[in-house]
């Protein structure tokens, strides 16, 4: 018997219903005994909101002023070392 045989004689997948990984009390019965499918819920803090960016949105603005200033007058330069040393980084996606 090689491999193909042993693939071909795989039991097919169940489908499982309900959430696998919330304890079994979580879920809701049907009368019955049968479990209902409960959907996922995301809520989004409110929190953020209630933080200041300003001082952020400021010092992106005068860092952005600061290098259009410099392209426009040609002092503008890249460090090609330093690109390649972000492409070549870890988590840079090459």
């Amino acid at each position: 018997m090689n491999i193909t045989d042993k693939i071909e004689q795989a039991k097919p997948a169940l489908p499982v219903e309900g959430r696998m990984d919330a304890p079994p009390r979580a879920r809701a019965q049907q009368p019955g005994g049968r479990h209902v499918r409960q959907e996922d819920v995301v809520e989004l803090s409110t929190s953020l909101s209630q933080i200041s960016t300003t001082e952020l949105d400021q010092q992106q603005a005068r860092r952005i002023a600061a290098i259009k200033a410099q392209i426009q007058s040609g002092e503008y330069r890249v460090d090609s070392r330093q690109v390649a040393e972000k492409m070549l980084a870890d988590g840079s996606g090459i």
